[in-house]
């Protein structure tokens, strides 16, 4: 018979699983505390919970989410760090690889897989989601090659304008 406290944990966890926009399982084995605390000051800046918790319950909360994680069941064992993100989905992935670069010698830590935005992801395809660029970085070159064109354009006109009001001050300068 399960005791209050774990219950509470789990519909604790499945909340948190539920309002997720990403949840993204680590390998975070052979951290120290210092790094750790590094690794989790970095997320928190970017809006990401990270927690470590035991695997049964956070693999119940993931069977009852019922938003495809019970994809993640074979993940659910060893040392395991569970990062939840909301709006940006890439956000934590970036900032777990970024982390993992810095740590060279260690590498960890290390992607186990994900669910972003209801699909699932193995750590392979995490890393090429940590790499590509942000959301936001992304809307703002598609407005710049959108906007690129007309302000070419709009400096075109504007010389063509410049160019024929200089042509007409010239003609009535010579006419006087």
């Amino acid at each position: 018979m399960p005791n209050a406290e774990k219950v509470e944990k789990v519909a604790r966890f499945k909340e948190y699983m539920d309002s997720a926009d990403a949840v993204i399982l680590s390998d975070y084995a052979g951290l120290t505390v210092e790094q750790m605390n590094q690794l989790r000051k970095s997320l928190r800046e970017k809006e990401v919970r990270y927690l470590i918790a035991k695997n049964t319950l956070l693999k119940i909360a993931a069977s009852s989410s019922g938003n495809g994680l019970d994809q993640l069941n074979e993940f659910w064992n060893g040392p395991t760090a569970v990062a939840f993100t909301k709006g940006d989905p890439s956000a934590s992935a970036k900032a777990l690889f970024e982390f993992a670069k810095s740590t060279k010698k260690l590498g960890k830590p290390t992607f186990k897989a994900g669910i972003v935005d209801g699909v699932f992801y193995d750590k392979d395809q995490l890393e090429q989601l940590a790499k590509l660029p942000g959301r936001d970085e992304m809307l703002a070159k598609v407005v710049g090659v959108i906007t690129s064109p007309l302000s070419a354009l709009v400096g075109t006109l504007d010389g063509i304008m410049r160019e024929f009001v200089m042509t007409i001050d010239a003609i009535a300068e010579q006419k006087n």
